[in-house]
Protein backbone atom coordinates (compact mmCIF):
# COMPACT_ATOMS: atom_id res chain seq x y z
CA UNK A 1 0.00 0.00 0.00
CA UNK A 2 1.36 3.38 -1.00
CA UNK A 3 1.32 6.27 1.45
CA UNK A 4 0.06 9.52 -0.04
CA UNK A 5 1.24 12.26 2.33
CA UNK A 6 -0.86 11.22 5.29
CA UNK A 7 -4.06 10.63 3.33
CA UNK A 8 -5.82 7.58 4.67
CA UNK A 9 -5.91 4.85 2.04
CA UNK A 10 -7.07 1.29 1.60
CA UNK A 11 -4.78 -1.39 0.13
CA UNK A 12 -4.47 -1.18 -3.61
CA UNK A 13 -3.36 -3.42 -6.47
CA UNK A 14 -2.56 -1.43 -9.59
CA UNK A 15 -4.01 -3.71 -12.27
CA UNK A 16 -6.48 -1.12 -13.59
CA UNK A 17 -3.94 1.48 -14.69
CA UNK A 18 -4.80 5.13 -14.34
CA UNK A 19 -8.13 4.86 -12.54
CA UNK A 20 -8.54 6.35 -9.07
CA UNK A 21 -11.57 5.78 -6.87
CA UNK A 22 -12.09 8.48 -4.27
CA UNK A 23 -14.36 7.99 -1.29
CA UNK A 24 -14.84 9.67 2.08
CA UNK A 25 -15.10 6.92 4.69
CA UNK A 26 -14.05 3.34 5.36
CA UNK A 27 -17.61 2.00 5.18
CA UNK A 28 -17.83 3.40 1.66
CA UNK A 29 -14.69 1.47 0.67
CA UNK A 30 -15.21 -2.03 2.10
CA UNK A 31 -15.58 -3.69 -1.30
CA UNK A 32 -12.73 -1.64 -2.78
CA UNK A 33 -10.06 -2.96 -0.42
CA UNK A 34 -9.22 -6.02 -2.48
CA UNK A 35 -9.98 -4.42 -5.83
CA UNK A 36 -7.60 -3.85 -8.71
CA UNK A 37 -8.08 -0.07 -8.55
CA UNK A 38 -6.17 2.67 -6.71
CA UNK A 39 -8.28 4.00 -3.85
CA UNK A 40 -7.98 7.07 -1.65
CA UNK A 41 -10.06 7.72 1.47
CA UNK A 42 -10.31 11.47 1.90
CA UNK A 43 -12.40 11.99 5.01
CA UNK A 44 -15.74 13.76 4.80
CA UNK A 45 -16.39 17.18 3.37
CA UNK A 46 -15.17 19.40 0.56
CA UNK A 47 -11.88 20.48 2.15
CA UNK A 48 -10.73 16.94 2.97
CA UNK A 49 -11.72 15.81 -0.51
CA UNK A 50 -9.91 18.63 -2.27
CA UNK A 51 -6.81 18.13 -0.12
CA UNK A 52 -6.64 14.36 -0.59
CA UNK A 53 -7.19 14.51 -4.33
CA UNK A 54 -4.71 17.36 -4.80
CA UNK A 55 -2.07 15.46 -2.82
CA UNK A 56 -2.64 12.41 -4.97
CA UNK A 57 -2.37 14.39 -8.21
CA UNK A 58 0.80 16.08 -6.97
CA UNK A 59 2.60 12.87 -6.03
CA UNK A 60 1.28 10.09 -8.27
CA UNK A 61 1.06 9.53 -12.04
CA UNK A 62 -1.84 11.46 -13.53
CA UNK A 63 -4.97 9.25 -13.50
CA UNK A 64 -6.96 8.73 -16.67
CA UNK A 65 -10.17 8.87 -14.63
CA UNK A 66 -11.27 9.79 -11.11
CA UNK A 67 -14.46 8.19 -9.78
CA UNK A 68 -16.03 9.56 -6.61
CA UNK A 69 -18.27 7.09 -4.84
CA UNK A 70 -20.17 6.82 -1.59
CA UNK A 71 -23.64 7.32 -0.18
CA UNK A 72 -26.08 10.17 -0.69
CA UNK A 73 -29.49 11.37 0.39
CA UNK A 74 -32.09 11.68 -2.37
CA UNK A 75 -34.55 14.56 -2.61
CA UNK A 76 -38.08 13.27 -2.26
CA UNK A 77 -39.44 15.09 -5.36
CA UNK A 78 -36.69 13.50 -7.47
CA UNK A 79 -38.37 10.11 -7.05
CA UNK A 80 -35.19 8.11 -6.47
CA UNK A 81 -35.56 5.00 -4.33
CA UNK A 82 -33.45 4.17 -1.30
CA UNK A 83 -30.89 1.52 -2.26
CA UNK A 84 -30.60 2.61 -5.87
CA UNK A 85 -27.46 3.96 -7.55
CA UNK A 86 -27.34 7.27 -9.38
CA UNK A 87 -24.79 8.80 -11.76
CA UNK A 88 -23.91 12.50 -11.87
CA UNK A 89 -24.00 14.53 -15.07
CA UNK A 90 -23.37 17.84 -13.24
CA UNK A 91 -21.78 18.70 -9.89
CA UNK A 92 -23.14 21.71 -8.00
CA UNK A 93 -21.97 23.65 -4.97
CA UNK A 94 -25.24 24.18 -3.13
CA UNK A 95 -24.14 26.68 -0.49
CA UNK A 96 -21.76 28.84 -2.52
CA UNK A 97 -23.43 32.15 -3.27
CA UNK A 98 -25.07 35.18 -1.71
CA UNK A 99 -28.07 35.42 0.60
CA UNK A 100 -30.04 38.55 -0.27
CA UNK A 101 -33.22 40.15 1.00
CA UNK A 102 -35.02 38.52 -1.92
CA UNK A 103 -33.50 35.10 -1.27
CA UNK A 104 -30.47 33.03 -2.21
CA UNK A 105 -28.47 33.93 -5.29
CA UNK A 106 -25.73 31.84 -6.95
CA UNK A 107 -22.02 32.65 -6.99
CA UNK A 108 -22.36 34.67 -10.23
CA UNK A 109 -23.79 37.37 -7.95
CA UNK A 110 -20.29 37.83 -6.53
CA UNK A 111 -18.89 38.18 -10.04
CA UNK A 112 -15.69 36.21 -9.45
CA UNK A 113 -15.57 32.65 -10.84
CA UNK A 114 -14.03 29.90 -8.73
CA UNK A 115 -12.44 28.51 -11.92
CA UNK A 116 -11.48 30.98 -14.64
CA UNK A 117 -12.37 30.35 -18.29
CA UNK A 118 -9.92 28.00 -20.01
CA UNK A 119 -9.86 27.42 -23.74
CA UNK A 120 -13.36 26.32 -24.71
CA UNK A 121 -14.43 25.92 -21.08
CA UNK A 122 -16.46 28.83 -19.68
CA UNK A 123 -15.82 30.20 -16.19
CA UNK A 124 -17.19 28.01 -13.40
CA UNK A 125 -19.25 29.25 -10.50
CA UNK A 126 -21.62 26.81 -8.79
CA UNK A 127 -21.89 24.32 -11.64
CA UNK A 128 -19.40 21.78 -12.97
CA UNK A 129 -20.95 19.95 -15.94
CA UNK A 130 -19.28 16.59 -16.52
CA UNK A 131 -18.12 15.35 -19.91
CA UNK A 132 -21.38 14.24 -21.57
CA UNK A 133 -19.68 11.56 -23.68
CA UNK A 134 -17.98 10.08 -20.62
CA UNK A 135 -21.26 10.16 -18.67
CA UNK A 136 -23.08 8.47 -21.56
CA UNK A 137 -20.44 5.73 -21.71
CA UNK A 138 -20.63 5.25 -17.95
CA UNK A 139 -24.40 5.00 -18.13
CA UNK A 140 -24.13 2.34 -20.82
CA UNK A 141 -21.55 0.36 -18.82
CA UNK A 142 -23.60 0.63 -15.63
CA UNK A 143 -26.78 -0.39 -17.44
CA UNK A 144 -29.68 -1.31 -15.19
CA UNK A 145 -27.48 -0.95 -12.10
CA UNK A 146 -27.79 2.83 -12.54
CA UNK A 147 -31.30 4.00 -11.75
CA UNK A 148 -30.97 7.65 -12.80
CA UNK A 149 -28.51 10.17 -14.20
CA UNK A 150 -28.69 13.84 -13.24
CA UNK A 151 -27.27 16.72 -11.18
CA UNK A 152 -25.72 16.10 -7.74
CA UNK A 153 -25.60 18.76 -5.04
CA UNK A 154 -22.71 19.26 -2.60
CA UNK A 155 -23.37 20.89 0.77
CA UNK A 156 -21.40 21.44 3.97
CA UNK A 157 -24.30 20.14 6.04
CA UNK A 158 -26.67 17.19 5.87
CA UNK A 159 -30.20 18.35 5.13
CA UNK A 160 -32.50 16.87 7.77
CA UNK A 161 -35.65 18.89 7.11
CA UNK A 162 -38.06 17.83 4.37
CA UNK A 163 -39.19 21.37 3.49
CA UNK A 164 -35.59 22.54 3.04
CA UNK A 165 -34.77 19.48 0.94
CA UNK A 166 -37.74 20.17 -1.32
CA UNK A 167 -36.59 23.79 -1.64
CA UNK A 168 -33.08 22.71 -2.63
CA UNK A 169 -34.47 20.31 -5.21
CA UNK A 170 -36.64 23.06 -6.68
CA UNK A 171 -33.68 25.46 -6.78
CA UNK A 172 -31.14 23.12 -8.38
CA UNK A 173 -33.06 20.18 -9.85
CA UNK A 174 -30.62 17.81 -8.17
CA UNK A 175 -31.27 14.13 -7.61
CA UNK A 176 -29.32 13.89 -4.37
CA UNK A 177 -26.87 15.56 -2.01
CA UNK A 178 -23.52 14.69 -0.50
CA UNK A 179 -20.60 16.59 1.05
CA UNK A 180 -17.80 15.89 -1.46
CA UNK A 181 -18.70 15.61 -5.15
CA UNK A 182 -18.40 19.21 -6.35
CA UNK A 183 -15.04 19.59 -4.61
CA UNK A 184 -13.64 16.57 -6.45
CA UNK A 185 -15.09 17.82 -9.75
CA UNK A 186 -13.58 21.25 -9.01
CA UNK A 187 -10.07 19.83 -8.49
CA UNK A 188 -10.39 17.61 -11.56
CA UNK A 189 -11.45 20.62 -13.63
CA UNK A 190 -8.36 22.53 -12.46
CA UNK A 191 -6.14 19.61 -13.49
CA UNK A 192 -8.07 18.58 -16.64
CA UNK A 193 -8.68 15.08 -15.29
CA UNK A 194 -11.86 13.22 -16.35
CA UNK A 195 -14.30 12.78 -13.48
CA UNK A 196 -17.38 10.71 -12.68
CA UNK A 197 -19.45 10.24 -9.54
CA UNK A 198 -21.75 7.39 -8.55
CA UNK A 199 -23.69 7.35 -5.29
CA UNK A 200 -25.87 4.82 -3.53
CA UNK A 201 -29.01 6.30 -2.00
CA UNK A 202 -28.97 5.61 1.73
CA UNK A 203 -31.94 7.79 2.68
CA UNK A 204 -34.50 10.29 1.51
CA UNK A 205 -34.15 13.97 2.41
CA UNK A 206 -36.99 14.18 4.87
CA UNK A 207 -37.30 15.16 8.52
CA UNK A 208 -34.23 13.46 9.95
CA UNK A 209 -34.80 9.79 10.76
CA UNK A 210 -31.35 8.32 11.11
CA UNK A 211 -32.46 4.77 12.07
CA UNK A 212 -34.19 4.48 8.68
CA UNK A 213 -30.99 5.05 6.72
CA UNK A 214 -29.54 2.10 4.77
CA UNK A 215 -25.87 3.08 4.75
CA UNK A 216 -24.24 -0.33 4.31
CA UNK A 217 -26.54 -1.39 1.47
CA UNK A 218 -26.20 1.93 -0.35
CA UNK A 219 -22.41 2.00 0.05
CA UNK A 220 -22.06 -1.54 -1.31
CA UNK A 221 -24.31 -0.82 -4.29
CA UNK A 222 -22.32 2.29 -5.17
CA UNK A 223 -18.97 0.49 -4.86
CA UNK A 224 -20.16 -2.31 -7.12
CA UNK A 225 -21.04 0.16 -9.85
CA UNK A 226 -17.87 2.22 -9.33
CA UNK A 227 -15.73 -0.88 -9.79
CA UNK A 228 -17.65 -1.86 -12.88
CA UNK A 229 -17.01 1.57 -14.37
CA UNK A 230 -13.33 1.50 -13.39
CA UNK A 231 -12.80 -1.85 -15.05
CA UNK A 232 -14.78 -1.19 -18.24
CA UNK A 233 -14.36 2.43 -19.23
Amino acid sequence: MEKVHGVREVPEIREVPGVLILTATAIEAVLLQSSRVSVVLSGIGAVNTAYALTQYLATQPRPSLVIQTGIAGAYVPAGVAVGSVVLADTEIYGDLGVMTTSGWRPAEEIGIPIVEARGTHPPRFNYFPLDPDLVARASAVGGSRIARTGPFLTLSQVTGVRTLGDELHERFGALCESMEGAAAAHVCALHDVPFLEVRGISNLIEDRNRPAWRIKEAAEAAQTVALRLAENL
